[in-house]
């Protein structure tokens, strides 16, 4: 089978992206979570190692979502009727998410905090 153009390549990427984005719910809190991150950015005007940080953390918990959406699916694909075992590797790929959103929230509260603080007094 022959491979698609390099721009076809983008455009089911672009597919499976707005897919997401319109399905599943904590993609969509995550985003939102992305925007306000975005806002804050500018709003405090980090420097340029901060918005690394907030933009890694914050991509990261995007990524791993996109992951775990993609395990369910194969699971649910697999194996449709309730499994212990496949129920195991949902929740295992649910707590890749829960690790990548903790630490996201750390990074965010100590880049943060010294900000919040100068804002607020």
């Amino acid at each position: 089978m022959k491979k698609p153009p390099f721009y076809k390549s983008v455009q089911f990427t672009i597919k499976g992206l707005m897919w997401i984005l319109r399905n599943e719910r904590n993609f969509q809190i995550e985003v939102f979570g992305l925007i306000i991150n975005l806002l804050l950015i500018v709003i405090f005007g980090l420097n340029s190692f901060e918005t690394c940080l907030i933009l890694i953390t914050s991509f990261v918990v995007l990524i791993t979502e996109t992951v775990n959406t993609c395990i369910e699916k194969i699971c649910d694909y697999i194996q449709p009727e309730f499994d212990q075992r496949i129920g195991i590797i949902k929740d295992l790929a649910g707590g890749a998410v829960l690790l990548s959103v903790i630490v996201s929230i750390c990074v965010g509260a100590l880049i943060y905090w010294p900000y919040l603080k100068l804002f607020l007094y």
